[in-house]
């Protein structure tokens, strides 16, 4: 099992933020206060269809093996905390 972390910056088209490891995985998403709201969701997301993330928020999935889990916001960028776990 392995843990990792990084910063993603989501644009204002589906951008990639985790995929799922060997094994399944979690994946715990923070957006900081201030900024968009960000959309999460498959390869088609949109700020109409995707699960919102607010300001000051934090979520966690489970992602299945080649699973691939992808951020949009309406204007400008986002910065989004990222930390997964598990996988072989």
């Amino acid at each position: 099992m392995s843990l990792n972390g990084s910063v993603v910056t989501v644009g204002t088209s589906a951008t990639a933020i985790a995929t799922g490891k060997v094994g399944a995985s979690y994946v715990y998403l923070h957006a900081p206060t201030g900024g968009n709201t960000i959309f999460l969701g498959p390869s088609t997301v949109t700020t109409a269809n995707g699960f919102e993330l607010h300001k000051g928020e934090a979520v966690s999935f489970w992602l299945a093996e080649t699973d691939v889990l992808y951020g949009i916001v309406a204007t400008s960028t986002q910065a989004l905390m990222v930390m997964q776990s598990g996988g072989r």
